[in-house]
């Protein structure tokens, strides 16, 4: 016979607007017969404000004592972190007063005390972990906004003039890889049609971008927080080795890969046996390295089309209802254990 359902209370906490808050957002969409409620604190502005443009309005803190207080106000069964290291101190905390704690790409030593971490941001070298931790591409949860451009990767694209590349690093792209792609791509010899997408978060000054496009009726300068109808129309995807590359391989798509950061360079997901050419750290990339790996793709369509094969071989758009059945286990193992301690 099977149990009877009980709505329980889960505490989303989330770090950082772009995915993080997007993979929370979805998740809280999938467990929407419970209570759902979210937490940021006061200064990553950006996720307190794109919650409201939701009609989601967070509880709010400023200091590790006020968190402490509102965690015991809320009383939450399950909390669920998104875009933070978190560390010990802070995680203990969770834990005195939540049964379960789910991170989602948590780098600092507050995974150890948590219930299960899901590292979809793993690794290439994949050191020993904790037996609480959860490694691999299976943490990347599909948002709604993407499903529709699934595998278009797999239909004829339209017939244009010139080879389209679509130029996309993420956030604040720190070290400007996105005027340095565009330069190396204008340096080479053949017609391309080149589009850079900039995020509003961009911290470099737009003007010098727009003035290098400027009588290139080809290339083209777009601010934009949505980079997915451009990536699906485009031939090849330049971009950095964080989220992007899950996005491009749910869409399917030839994509030259590289990191923004040491960080971002360790990230095992976006390699070759995944469909992906990874240039290694943006701000030591050799011209000659971008544009050998662009003419590849351009000359050989074989390699493009095994590269998209192997990214839709791994099935990502599987991943939310796998990821949802780990989920419900953990919160049913941590009602388990309250249960036995009760």
């Amino acid at each position: 016979m099977d149990k009877p359902f009980q709505r329980i209370t889960i505490l989303f906490y989330v770090g950082h607007s772009g995915y993080p808050l997007s993979r929370c957002i979805q998740l809280a969409k999938f467990l929407a017969s419970h209570h759902i409620l979210f937490l940021v604190n006061q200064k990553h502005t950006s996720v307190v404000e794109s919650l409201r443009l939701k009609g989601i309005e967070p509880l709010l803190f400023s200091k590790h004592s006020d968190l402490e207080s509102l965690l015991e106000d809320v009383q939450a069964d399950v909390l669920i972190t998104d875009g933070l290291d978190t560390d010990l101190e802070e995680s203990k905390t969770f834990k005195k007063v939540i049964p379960t704690t789910i991170h989602f790409d948590d780098f600092g030593e507050g995974g150890k005390e948590a219930s299960r971490v899901i590292q979809t941001l793993y690794r290439e070298e994949r050191e020993a972990l904790p037996s609480n931790y959860v490694t691999g591409h299976s943490g990347f949860i599909v948002p709604d906004e993407l499903e529709p451009y699934a595998q278009l990767g797999l239909r004829p694209s339209q017939a244009l003039p010139l080879p389209h590349i679509v130029v996309a690093f993420t956030e604040e792209d720190e070290d400007n890889l996105s005027y340095r792609t565009l330069r190396h791509l204008l340096h080479l010899q053949i017609p391309l049609a080149v589009t850079v997408l900039l995020h509003s978060n961009y911290r470099h000054k737009r003007d010098e971008l727009k003035m290098m496009a400027l009588g290139r009726k080809q290339t083209r300068i777009i601010e934009t927080d949505d980079f997915l109808q451009s990536i699906s129309e485009c031939d090849m995807v330049i971009c950095d080795a964080r989220y992007t590359p899950y996005y491009v391989a749910v869409i399917g798509k030839p994509c030259i890969v590289i990191a923004q950061n040491e960080k971002e360079g360790l990230h095992g997901f976006p390699r070759e046996h995944n469909g992906f050419v990874h240039l290694g750290l943006g701000r030591k990339l050799k011209q000659s390295h971008l544009q050998q790996a662009v003419m590849e793709f351009i000359l050989h369509h074989n390699r493009s089309g095994k590269a998209v094969k192997k990214q839709l071989s791994l099935k990502l758009s599987s991943n939310n209802q796998n990821m949802l059945r780990l989920i419900e286990k953990i919160i049913q193992e941590g009602s388990s254990e309250v249960t036995r301690n009760a």
